[in-house]
C-alpha cells in the first residue's frame, strides 16, 4: 500500500479524462510502482488540500517487470463511488504490449458535517455544521469545504446528526421575491449609479430577472446580487 499527501485544495470531486503519455529512464522499474506514481501525479492536481491514499492491487510478475521506455497509461474520466477503478497501460517502445490494472484511491478532505439534527426548512448556520475529515471518494453528490458555501441555504429535508452535507440535500433560498423593492445598480467604468426599483420575478444569488425602474418605468433585466439588491452587470 502506498500512501501520499498532498496540501493544495477542493470540493466536490470531477475527473477529467485524462491519457497519461510518458517516457521513462527507469525501463527495470516496477510496472506497480509507475502506475502508483502515475495514479499520485493525476490525483494530486484534481485534487486540492486532500490527502490521498493509493493502492494499487498485484500485478503478476510477467507483466509487472517488462522492460519498457515508453507508456500509455489511460485513467478513467471520473472517479467512481468508492474509489475502485481500472485503467489500461500500454507499452509503446521498445516492444508493444498492453494490459490492465486496479486500484484503489481513496481522497481524504475536511468536509461540512453535520452537529445536531436539522430539520426540513431549518437556515443554515455555522453553528449547524463542523469541518470533518472525511473519505470523499464514496461520495457522488458535491460536498462542501468552506462555511461561505453553506450560509443561509435550507434544507430540502430532515437531516441527521453525522451526515456529510451536500448538495442535494440543500435548497438555494430566494433572496428577492415578486413585488419586492430593490436597488438597481449600474456600473459604467469607474462610475456607478443607483436607483429604486421593482422586482418583477422571484430570484436566487445569480439568477437574472425582470425588474420595473421605478423612475424612468422601463423593464430591465438585472441579475440578483443579495437580497434587496441587483445589478445590471455580473
Amino acid at each position: 500500500m502506498s500512501y501520499f499527501q498532498i496540501m493544495p485544495s477542493i470540493g466536490t470531486l470531477i475527473i477529467l479524462f485524462s491519457t497519461y503519455l510518458f517516457s521513462t529512464q527507469c525501463i527495470a522499474q516496477p510496472l506497480q510502482t509507475i502506475v502508483e506514481r502515475h495514479l499520485y501525479e493525476h490525483f494530486s492536481v484534481k485534487s486540492a488540500q486532500t490527502d490521498i491514499n493509493i493502492v494499487v492491487n498485484p500485478i503478476n510478475d510477467h507483466t509487472n517487470l517488462k522492460k519498457c521506455s515508453k507508456f500509455d497509461i489511460r485513467v478513467p474520466s471520473t472517479l467512481p463511488s468508492g474509489g475502485r477503478i481500472s485503467m489500461r497501460i500500454s507499452c509503446l517502445s521498445p516492444k508493444k504490449w498492453a494490459t490492465y490494472a486496479t486500484a484503489k484511491v481513496s481522497i481524504y478532505s475536511r468536509v461540512a458535517t453535520v452537529k445536531h439534527p436539522i430539520l426540513k426548512g431549518t437556515v443554515i448556520t455555522a453553528n449547524d455544521f463542523s469541518f470533518v475529515r472525511t473519505n470523499t471518494s464514496i461520495h457522488k453528490q458535491s460536498y462542501f469545504t468552506r462555511p461561505d458555501q453553506l450560509i443561509n441555504l435550507i434544507a430540502r429535508r430532515n437531516i441527521p446528526t453525522g451526515s456529510v452535507l451536500t448538495a442535494n440535500m440543500l435548497i438555494t433560498p430566494k433572496l428577492i421575491k415578486r413585488n419586492d423593492t430593490v436597488i438597481i445598480e449600474a456600473k459604467v467604468g469607474a462610475l456607478s449609479v443607483r436607483t429604486q426599483g421593482t422586482a418583477l420575478q422571484s430570484g436566487k444569488k445569480g439568477e437574472q430577472i425582470k425588474v420595473l425602474n421605478n423612475k424612468s418605468q422601463k423593464i430591465i433585466r438585472a441579475y440578483v446580487k443579495s437580497r434587496g439588491h441587483v445589478s445590471v452587470s455580473r
